[in-house]
């Protein structure tokens, strides 16, 4: 891991088509994006995320950087380093943009808050957190979301003294351990956060969202986001959600040529962590659900390069599906908010995760993997050397998807009667999302209906089962 950046990195960038002395009184809506990468790495800077597509459509964009890895996420369950530093940086750039973007010539009362990844599990955090209530009115969540296993730490104390033990301390006392962290340089912290302090038996060290123990400050959240989700203490606002279709390509530079980590991803074992947390944590049907997983998804076969892509469903949906549509769920049961869910499967030259991970692995499955969308919201640098014809689908992608989206951010509805199609809010009775690919459709179903129909299954079967 390289280091790059600096922990003094809380800058905001606003971004709009207009001075506001040249629009007088006419306020713009605003959309506020919040970077993904894992919560470890990023930056919402323009050379990844450019505004040029989307500023086209008269709104203010507003980017910013937080902290990341453990400057943002260490936690020792105290008054002196709660946790959640990292929300708590993106919750002060929205009270910033709620009080300062007038001058801007943007309306507080129009803002609409957006992400892709770590970055759209972050947006949820915001709507989770009574310290974000009023800060916006609308979200946007690409592709991830606050339960998905990768997204939430049960255990931060543990992992600050797994850090503490790479670095050489050896005591049990917290305040001794926060000492001693604050005599490393932020640069010794960032380079040694993913270590394992024992590489036989140690697990990897994850710095991330987590629960924090009332009245250690002013908490940003107290309780974990599926107990959130569950009370209906969310925010009531409207939402648009949704997944790429070939999320899981993603993990597929992590194990191409070396068969013994291919064996490795579909064992029982390496299945076993990613189960979602909350349908079998320290439960006795771990075996059984694995089980369950292998024969639905792999037909109990084994996995080669041949059959690759029924792996990357897997990973699809253990990752991103599974969380997200459960999140889809929670949300459509509250009479108070309006739900729109999508699906992109748009296959083009501006996705530049594939791009890069074809350029690795051939013969890939179809579809667009994690990050793909990004090419079609933002102007990013590394595609800058592709030839775009005016007339492509790419182009006609990055049209559709910033007109629905701004749609949603001026509107609260991302409608466009000139696309021909109606994008219905989602009704759990009625379940439909809108397929962005080479064209919009609608499709009247649940999202990857069979697979999520397994999911929802297994929830009923072992959830139940083991109250």
């Amino acid at each position: 891991m390289n280091y790059t950046g600096n922990e003094d990195c809380l800058f905001i960038n606003v971004h709009t088509p207009k001075m506001p002395c040249v629009r007088k009184n006419n306020v713009l809506p605003v959309m506020v994006w919040i970077h993904g990468g894992g919560f470890t790495f990023g930056s919402g800077n323009d050379d990844e995320f450019g505004p040029d597509y989307l500023i086209e459509y008269d709104v203010i964009i507003v980017t910013f950087n937080y902290r990341l890895g453990v400057l943002g996420f260490l936690s020792l369950g105290n008054s002196d380093v709660p946790g959640n530093a990292a929300l708590k940086d993106q919750n002060l750039a929205l009270k910033w943009v709620h009080d300062n973007i007038k001058n801007f010539g943007g309306n507080k009362y129009q803002i609409t808050i957006f992400g892709e990844s770590a970055g759209s599990a972050s947006v949820h955090y915001q709507t989770l957190s009574p310290l974000s209530l009023g800060l916006f009115q609308n979200v946007i969540m690409q592709s991830g979301c606050s339960i998905s296993n990768w997204a939430f730490q049960e255990n931060p104390i543990q992992a600050a003294f797994n850090l503490g033990k790479v670095l050489g301390f050896m005591d049990i006392n917290v305040g001794n351990l926060v000492s001693f962290l604050r005599e490393q340089s932020s640069e010794i912290l960032i380079l040694n956060q993913r270590k394992k302090f024992d590489p036989e038996i140690g697990e990897e060290t994850s710095f991330l969202p987590c629960k924090e123990i009332p009245g250690t400050g002013k908490n940003f959240l107290i309780e974990d986001p599926e107990t959130v989700l569950k009370s209906q203490q969310f925010a009531d606002v409207s939402y648009i959600i949704g997944i790429t279709d070939k999320e899981g390509i993603l993990m597929l530079p992590e194990i191409v040529g070396e068969p013994e980590k291919l064996i490795k991803v579909t064992g029982d074992e390496n299945l076993k962590k990613n189960i979602p947390r909350s349908l079998c944590n320290g439960c006795d049907k771990m075996d059984s659900i694995v089980a369950d997983v292998k024969k639905f998804y792999f037909n109990d076969s084994k996995i080669t390069w041949e059959n690759i892509s029924l792996y990357v469903d897997l990973a699809t949906d253990v990752l991103f599906t599974a969380g997200v549509k459960r999140t889809i769920d929670y949300l459509s049961v509250k009479t108070s908010v309006s739900v729109y869910v999508y699906l992109f499967t748009f296959e083009g030259k501006l996705g530049d995760t594939k791009s890069h991970i074809s350029k690795l692995i051939d013969n890939l499955p179809k579809g667009a993997a994690h990050a793909d969308d990004l090419g079609y919201l933002f102007h990013r640098i590394i595609i800058d050397d592709l030839t775009i014809s005016k007339k492509s689908h790419e182009v006609k992608t990055i049209k559709r998807i910033c007109t629905l989206w701004t749609n949603f951010a001026k509107l609260s509805d991302p409608n466009e009667e000139n696309f021909g199609v109606i994008w219905k809010k989602y009704n759990s009775k009625s379940p439909q999302y809108l397929d962005i690919g080479y064209t919009l459709k609608t499709v009247d179903s649940d999202l990857l209906p069979n697979r999520t129909e397994f999911w929802n299954n297994a929830y009923s079967l072992y959830v139940k089962s083991n109250e």
